[in-house]
């Protein structure tokens, strides 16, 4: 965790101030509690002001539940800083993939990304409403890229760093639901049920691929290969499955004519935190450009 030391917290409350002792970066970082009326419950949130437009980072599998791991492992706050964006890391969202689940209310992610986030944002931090970024890692790389195909409006650049892209493949459908039961103790069915009933291929960026090549989104995928698993919670035990959907969602994306888009699939490095923070530095610039 490079460039962290042990600080103090304010996180401002509906009913006041709360201190918490937690590790966060050098950069000048505010906690908020972000309301959910889908949720029906405030989400923490890191925030670090600078610009009107925010990048939000989405977590890997294993999220912490009151800081973003992208603001203590991932060491985020200080590689934006003072880029001339905004930067939101919502915690509390492990087990999710980020989506909306259809048995179960407290997990009601897309609405709160794409709606309650950004509105929030606009009336209290005086950001834009629209013209966002997202970027996350893992089950937060299926998560963006998912919110980016469905809600363009908001979001104009997806990063997707070991994301499951097509989790509606015969497999990885298994893998998702195996992984997520054994490390969340969660049940795939109270998120789209049955993969062949069909709601998997209807929440698969993979399938709406042409969406976000028609809408010209700025897309950034990366993916190490099939054996660097060194955080197995941060990826449910399914390392080997990422590279092979990444893959796949390329060529569907060239195949459509999508051209926006920066693909890498090294053939070392692992799924981690090391990769991860890596990648974001790398793509802060194009980051920038696109939503500033």
């Amino acid at each position: 965790m490079r460039g962290l030391f042990r600080g103090v917290l304010t996180v401002a409350l509906a009913v006041g101030l709360w201190t918490v002792t937690a590790p966060i970066a050098k950069a000048d970082v505010e906690m908020l509690m972000v309301p959910s009326a889908a949720m029906g419950r405030d989400i923490p949130v890191a925030f670090q002001g600078g610009g009107p437009h925010m990048v939000v980072l989405l977590d890997a599998f294993n999220a912490a539940p009151d800081v973003s791991n992208w603001v203590t492992a991932g060491n985020a706050m200080n590689t934006l800083a003072g880029k001339g964006i905004s930067v939101a890391a919502p915690a509390s969202g492990a087990w999710s993939m980020y989506t909306n689940w259809e048995q179960d209310g407290s997990r009601q992610w897309e609405t709160f990304l794409s709606d309650e986030l950004p509105n929030w944002m606009a009336a209290n931090k005086g950001l834009a409403p629209s013209g966002h970024g997202i970027v996350g890692a893992a089950q937060g790389g299926y998560g963006a890229m998912a919110v980016a195909t469905f809600h363009p409006d908001r979001y104009r650049f997806a990063g997707s760093l070991s994301g499951f892209l097509a989790p509606e493949r015969t497999g990885v459908d298994g893998a998702i639901t195996a992984g997520l039961a054994q490390f969340g103790g969660v049940d795939t069915r109270n998120m789209w049920g049955l993969p062949q009933l069909g709601r998997w291929k209807w929440h698969s960026p993979n399938v709406h691929v042409q969406l976000l090549a028609d809408n010209n989104t700025r897309l950034w995928v990366f993916s190490p290969p099939v054996g660097g698993c060194s955080d197995p919670a941060a990826m449910i035990g399914y390392c080997d499955i990422a590279q092979g959907t990444n893959r796949e969602f390329y060529q569907h994306y060239r195949s459509v004519g999508g051209h926006n888009g920066h693909f890498d699939f090294p053939t070392g490095g692992n799924h981690d935190w090391g990769s991860w923070s890596g990648q974001l530095a790398a793509m802060s610039g194009e980051l920038v450009t696109t939503i500033k």
